[in-house]
């Protein structure tokens, strides 16, 4: 049975109301100062304003509500209107019609049905088209031998480094979550890469060395043509930003726009260093990984000109997490 969350200060002014409907709907009744949980719930009813505007509020921080309407005085339109700027999908006025109110009521069910019914909809289509960027990503390293893991371990290691600035307040966990998800896809570009280049077991030639260059700006093309597509997903200007600039240097000297400094998006910072970090300790064909220690040696050294020192100053408090 469909269920009807009542939130009042008031639970005997609402007995005639349930008496009404108790044959299709199934009550649960909590006051205004109380936590909701919305899960389960097909309706919300509520008479207060106040009530509204704290509902408004949770939704703004994404917390989902169901459809939600409001019992107020027969004749005040003012408060009708307030309601319905708040969300209220319909206001009941009371005294209200028994009949008019099963029928009403009916409606917004089935609105509130149809509105999970979208959700779910929309959540598979996300799920599913994340998992076709993810698949690319995927098929871009099996082609490359070399970077085997590669990945899935830079994900996990801006996950650890981007932990540093929640606690400093420079990232909220929102922010963070997007940039994990969109770290796989800084490579993407290497789709566009021949074989000859991609799959060279040792030192490429200097134009082997421009041409595999050009995977950053490729990468960037290919996010951008998914997000004229995907407009929903938030994290693909994330993976927009790191594709095109985790190769770029903090003293202006990277590729392949010569971005310096502060102009170089705050997550492509990030994965710049996490990026160097893992090729460093990574086996390659032509050569073994190297000891921690070697390359935490290499990536310091890069203070200032190839990475920011804030972003350093993070890597050093997390780096023995990095295994």
């Amino acid at each position: 049975m469909e269920k009807i969350l009542l939130i009042s200060r008031e639970p005997e002014k609402w007995k005639y109301f349930k008496e009404n409907l108790l044959s299709s709907y199934e009550f649960v009744f909590s006051k205004p100062d109380e936590k909701w949980n919305f899960f389960g719930i097909t309706i919300v009813a509520v008479d207060e304003i106040e009530t509204m505007q704290d509902i408004a509020n949770k939704a703004n921080t994404k917390k989902r509500c169901p459809p939600i309407v409001f019992f107020g005085n027969s004749g005040d339109l003012s408060m009708e209107i307030q309601a319905r700027k708040l969300g209220a999908v319909d206001f009941f006025s009371v005294p209200f019609d028994n009949d008019l109110l099963y029928f009403r009521f009916k409606n917004v069910s089935e609105m509130s049905k149809f509105i999970s019914w979208t959700r779910q909809i929309n959540r598979e289509m996300v799920n599913l088209q994340e998992d076709m960027a993810q698949t690319m990503a995927q098929t871009v390293e099996s082609r490359d031998e070399n970077t085997g893991g590669h990945i899935i371990r830079t994900s996990t290691f801006i996950g650890i480094l981007g932990e540093e600035f929640i606690n400093t307040g420079d990232l909220t966990r929102d922010q963070l979550a997007l940039i994990v998800r969109a770290a796989p896809l800084h490579d993407i570009g290497k789709i566009g890469v021949q074989d000859s280049v991609l799959l060279k077991p040792g030192p490429l030639t200097d134009s082997e060395r421009e041409e595999m260059k050009k995977h950053a700006e490729k990468g960037a093309e290919l996010i951008k043509k998914m997000q004229r597509k995907f407009e929903s997903h938030t994290y693909l200007s994330y993976a927009y930003d790191i594709a095109l600039n985790h190769h770029e240097f903090f003293n202006g000297k990277g590729y392949p726009n010569g971005k310096k400094g502060l102009e170089i998006p705050f997550w492509a910072r990030l994965m710049s260093v996490v990026d160097v970090y893992d090729a460093l300790v990574s086996d390659r064909i032509y050569r073994k990984g190297m000891q921690r220690e070697d390359a935490f040696k290499i990536i310091f050294g890069g203070e200032g000109t190839q990475f920011d020192p804030v972003v350093l100053k993070a890597f050093d408090n997390c780096k023995d997490f990095m295994v």
